[in-house]
């Protein structure tokens, strides 16, 4: 399967959500609440010092300040 088929069909996953997709993917807040998670464990974890883990959380800073205020947080609720 070349990449263009395959990124095709990972597009149409999300885009359609776990609804029509008979539960087989995520949703896009759940893979943007694993995103906020994932980022701040790097960011308060022994393993910021690696490279990659730097770099990572250098990209998720920018990306999460723009994302930030658009996700529902439990103290909305």
């Amino acid at each position: 399967m070349s990449g263009e088929v395959r990124l095709k069909k990972l597009e149409k996953l999300i885009l359609d959500g776990p609804v029509q997709s008979n539960g087989q993917c995520l949703s896009v807040e759940t893979l943007l609440d694993i995103l906020v998670c994932l980022y701040d464990e790097c960011n308060n974890s022994p393993l910021r010092r690696e490279k990659n883990i730097l770099e990572f959380l250098d990209w998720g800073e920018c990306t999460l300040v723009v994302l930030f205020p658009l996700l529902l947080l439990w103290s909305f609720w």
